[in-house]
């Protein structure tokens, strides 16, 4: 019974850290596109024509 708790607990551990890390690694790809997309949008905007 004990050996069992233990293993469900020890999957569920391993489980939560997997989604974590895919947690994690999902939004450091949505701030880098984020960025980038950002970058590229402010380079194709003309500044001079929206201060004028």
């Amino acid at each position: 019974m004990v050996t069992v708790d233990f293993k469900q607990e020890k999957h569920n551990l391993i489980i939560c850290l997997l989604m974590i890390a895919i947690s994690l690694l999902f939004l450091f790809y949505m701030g880098c596109s984020m960025v980038h997309s950002t970058k590229l949008f402010w380079e194709s905007c003309q500044i001079e024509r929206w201060l004028e």
